[in-house]
């Protein structure tokens, strides 16, 4: 059987500890170490041969997506899943176009996880019934927006309303009349089909225009 070495990180140490109880139970599992913030993770991959990686997203000085960035650009990167409480559309969008191995809510149970440790280590990927059901509704969300086509000025206004800044702050921040940004505003609503700013940051929200 072969067994691995893999890197547990997340910012809060009582649920590393409890984490670290439940993969060590694992037979498959050789050596298993410590991070709270990703950019240990990354100094341990230079220490140890690292298999595999599970990741919370929400860290301090290098968050889970940063992380998962940085790890798929190596030359031979380890597994990924991502083990996070942030299981919203847009995050479960970003962590599978960033190329996780696995996806698992923390409100998982025992059996799954070591389940989803199993199936990324025997090179498949894992992601659970709850995030492949939502991953979908985000592919449909995006579809149904890939038609509308904002001008790269209504872009632009459209991300500073999602920032609560007025039309006259608007104007200031683009060089542009508070007019001109009405008439973007107008126009963004028109083309996304929305009754509010509201309604018009959720499109944003929904095709992604914010993930940059």
């Amino acid at each position: 059987m072969k067994q691995i070495n893999l890197i547990i990180a997340d910012d809060h140490l009582m649920f590393l500890e409890g984490l670290n109880t439940i993969l060590a139970e694992m037979e498959e599992i050789n050596t298993i170490h410590i991070a709270t913030e990703g950019k240990q993770v990354l100094r341990l991959l230079d220490q140890f041969p690292i298999d595999l990686v599970i990741s919370d997203i929400n860290m301090p000085k290098m968050d889970g997506l940063e992380l998962l960035t940085e790890l798929k650009k190596k030359s031979n990167p380890p597994k990924v899943i991502i083990l996070s409480m942030l299981d919203n559309h847009r995050t479960i969008y970003k962590v599978i176009q960033k190329k996780a191995d696995g996806f698992v809510p923390k409100f998982t149970s025992k059996a799954e996880l070591q389940k989803a440790v199993k199936t990324v280590i025997d090179g498949e990927q894992y992601f659970s019934e709850t995030i492949k059901h939502k991953y979908m509704e985000s592919v449909f969300e995006r579809k149904k927006y890939k038609d509308i086509e904002l001008s790269k000025r209504e872009k632009e206004v459209l991300v500073l309303l999602s920032q609560e800044l007025t039309s006259k702050e608007i104007s200031a921040k683009l060089f542009i009349s508070v007019n001109t940004v009405e008439t973007h505003r107008k126009n963004i609503l028109l083309k996304t089909g929305s009754k509010t700013t509201t309604g018009a940051v959720k499109y944003g929200i929904e095709s992604g225009l914010f993930d940059n």
